[in-house]
This record gives structure tokens, C-alpha cells and sequence, in this order.
């Protein structure tokens, strides 16, 4: 959608986190390809691209940040990966590569951010890396309370001047507030710590292992849902135990990847597999790898850290029936724990009527032709239905009733373990 360039960038900025936290959790500086069995050094090819990504003089730099630029989106990932990586990467730099870096970073405090949402965390997450490592950098103070007058309930935002209310606040909001914190303590701790815990709290009540009740933009992050558990946990254990946590993480990967989300190893630009009816134009090949964000919490915490020690404990679903209605949000979320289904329904969408929008073999012709997305937006479809279910994505547009069967198996326990470390 935005060109060779910034897909470039995008793809490696989503990915580069999950290295970076290896690498952080003191797992090693080196892997083994699985398929060709060569050692791959991660500092030195993390520290290769950041290098040459923030040289203007380089045939791979990432480009100017402009207004509105995608790039401002995956400056955040890359200052998240400096940080991670401090030591091994950022504390060997010169000073001549110090100063690139920065001057490619800073560039999001000088350009305008249109957007009225989860954008306006972007240069916050940026500016407060570059503090970290003493730079001065506080010019996007204003666009943090800019951001927090989209606070409605229990953690969760809308979705800026849209109104609407998505999971960005599990897989983006939740997840840009705790780096903000983990990177400048002193920013707004105690906000953004009870926001969290109330965040955590909410999206663990939609998620089952037998589906989530999906919705809205972007679900091709799906596999991030459980960001917002794992980063309540993290600052606060006592309401969301470092159990229930990991079950979320292993609950959400077993569904997706049973339905094929993983193909040769990276993230389908769909919901399950490959699937253009329901990925937005902006989404390009490297888009959907933010589902990465879940693992990268995970796996920054060490193997003896009680995220990976404690004993898994049920999700909410899997322990007792509940009704929860959220009125700022205009949401009524059932969970039965017989089942496994969980609802959202909204009840300004109650008498409405939805009809996907289908991807034709005109449409596929013309974006053969033009290079470019022609996919069917399906907006009404995932924002309004009067009811979202966990059991039938989407009004079964994504799959009919063949699913029984894996949600009975995994409802009745027949997916037991979860998902390990394992050091290299």
C-alpha cells in the first residue's frame, strides 16, 4: 500500500521486538535457522539495519517522516528495539551513528499527527526512549493528553474521533502505555498502572480457547489480543495473576495457529488463513506481524520469571457464566463457561442489518493489474453488528458449522500445555 520502502521497514519494525526481546531476557545473541541450520548472529544483524536504515546516505535508509507518515507508527517499534537491546547494540554505536539514529528518531516531534487516536503514542513511546538514554525529548507531552480524553471505561479508549471502540486497546493502547511507563517511570506511573490493570482485567473476560469475539480494524493483529493480560500482570500481579497471564498468551496462539494463521513462518494477512475480505487497504505484507507483540512481552520475561513458573490458571470463561454490561462502552459481554462463547453485543446496533461485502474476481483482476489493493472494506461488518460471538467470527463469514468440533475439543480440555521457552 505505501510502497517498497516503507513495507521494508514495517516488516522488519513489527518483527525486530521479538529479537530484541530475546535477546533482552538474556536468552542469547544467537539462533539456529530450524530449515538450514546456519547460526545467526541477532545483535549483529539488529545492529546492521538500524545502522543503515537511519543513514541518508545508504541505498536502505528508511526515508524522511513526513506528516501523517507510516513511519511515525514503526519509529515506536524501532525505538522499543533500541532499548531492548541497549546494551548490546545501542551502548556500541559511535557517536556519529548515535547522533543518525537520533536525528531519524526525533523526526516525529516535528511533523503533524491528523489522527486524533493511538497515533498520538507513537512520538510519546520515541520521545521517551530518547530520554532514556539522554537525549531531550519531551514534545509530545501535549499529544499524551491529547490521547487520554479518549479514556471511557475500565482501560479501554476510543478509537479517537471514529467514536468507535476496537480491540486497538489490547493489542496497541495497552501495550503503548506500558512501554511508556517501562520506559520513563516518572511519566504518569500511577494512571497508567491502575489503567492497565482495569484493561487486563476487561480483555481477559474475551478471550476463550474456544475464540474471541472479534470486531473492528486491524484483526489481522489477532494473535496480540492477550498484550493487554500480560501487561496488567506485569504491573499488577495481585488482579491479574502471572498464570492467568500465560494462559491467555497460550489460549489465543493454540486457536489462531490450529486455524492456520502461521504460514512458512510468518503471521496470513487474514483472520485464520489468507483472507483479503476482511484485511484493510492500509495493511501491507509486514502489517500483521504487530500479532507478534504478545510473544515479545512474553518472552522478555526471563525463564524464571513467574510469567513462565507460575501454574496456569483458567481464564474467566473457563471458570463461571457472567453478564457484564459496560455502559460507556455500549457493550453487554456474556461468557458461558459450558461453551466456551463469549458475546459483545452493542446496543446501538440493535436493529441493524450487515451483509458482507464480497472480494470478486474483478476486483483480484484489477489489483493484478494496478499493483494495488481493491479490497472490500467490510466496515459495517465489523463495526455494526448488533452482536460479535466467539463460536461464529463475524456471522460465520470465516467459517460454518465444521468448527464445532476443535471449539467442543478445546473446550473439553483435549489442548492441554502451553507455550514454553526454550533457550538456544
Amino acid at each position: 500500500m505505501y510502497g517498497y520502502r516503507v513495507s521494508g521497514l514495517e516488516g522488519f519494525a513489527r518483527t525486530a521486538p521479538l529479537l530484541g526481546a530475546w535477546i533482552y531476557s538474556g536468552r542469547g545473541r544467537q539462533v539456529t535457522d530450524p530449515q538450514t541450520g546456519a547460526v545467526v548472529d541477532l545483535v549483529a544483524t539488529l545492529r546492521s539495519a538500524i545502522v543503515a536504515g537511519t543513514d541518508p546516505s545508504a541505498p536502505a535508509y528508511w526515508g524522511k517522516i513526513d506528516d501523517d507518515s507510516q513511519r511515525i507508527v514503526e519509529a515506536a517499534d524501532i525505538a522499543r528495539l533500541l532499548w531492548l537491546t541497549r546494551r548490546e547494540i545501542w551502548s556500541e554505536l559511535d557517536s556519529g551513528e548515535k547522533s543518525r539514529v537520533y536525528a531519524w528518531l526525533a523526526q516525529v516531534d516535528h511533523v503533524k499527527i491528523s489522527s486524533t487516536n493511538n497515533w498520538l503514542l507513537f512520538p510519546v513511546v520515541v520521545d521517551a526512549f530518547l530520554r532514556s538514554v539522554g537525549y531531550p525529548a519531551d514534545a509530545s507531552r501535549a499529544n499524551y493528553e491529547a490521547f487520554k480524553k479518549n479514556l471511557l471505561q475500565n482501560g479501554w479508549f476510543r478509537d479517537g474521533d471514529r467514536g468507535r471502540v476496537d480491540y486497538y486497546n489490547a493489542w496497541g493502547i495497552s501495550y503503548d502505555l506500558y512501554w511508556i511507563d517501562l520506559l520513563d517511570p516518572s511519566f504518569e506511573r500511577p494512571f497508567i498502572e491502575q489503567t492497565l490493570a482495569e484493561s487486563g482485567a476487561l480483555t481477559a473476560l474475551l478471550l476463550s480457547p474456544s475464540g474471541i469475539p472479534t470486531m473492528g480494524r486491524s484483526v489481522c493483529y489477532r494473535t496480540a489480543i492477550p498484550s493487554a493480560v500480560l501487561t496488567g500482570s506485569f504491573v499488577s500481579p495481585a488482579t491479574l495473576s502471572p498464570g492467568l497471564a500465560r494462559r491467555a498468551l497460550d489460549a489465543t496462539w493454540r486457536y489462531f495457529v490450529f486455524h492456520g494463521a502461521l504460514r512458512e513462518g510468518a503471521l496470513t494477512m487474514g483472520y485464520f488463513e489468507t483472507d483479503a475480505r476482511i484485511v484493510d487497504l492500509y495493511s501491507g505484507a509486514g502489517s500483521c506481524h504487530w500479532g507478534l507483540r504478545s510473544l515479545t512481552l512474553a518472552f522478555m520475561a526471563r525463564e524464571s520469571d513467574e510469567f513462565w513458573t507460575a501454574p496456569s490458571e483458567p481464564l474467566p470463561v473457563e471458570k463461571s457464566d457472567y453478564r457484564i454490561e459496560f455502559p460507556k462502552l455500549d457493550w453487554t459481554v456474556t461468557g458461558n463457561r459450558a461453551s466456551g462463547e463469549i458475546t459483545i453485543a452493542i446496543g446501538q446496533n440493535r436493529d441493524r442489518t450487515v451483509a458482507p461485502e464480497s472480494y470478486a474476481l474483478l476486483q483480484r483482476a484489477m489489483e493484478w493489474l494496478g499493483h494495488s489493493p481493491i479490497r472490500p472494506s467490510n466496515d459495517a461488518l465489523k463495526y455494526q453488528l448488533h452482536e460479535y460471538s466467539a463460536l461464529r467470527p463475524f456471522q460465520n463469514l470465516l467459517f460454518g458449522e465444521e468448527r464445532g468440533s476443535f471449539a467442543g475439543a478445546m473446550a473439553a480440555g483435549s489442548f492441554q500445555g502451553g507455550v514454553r521457552a526454550t533457550p538456544h
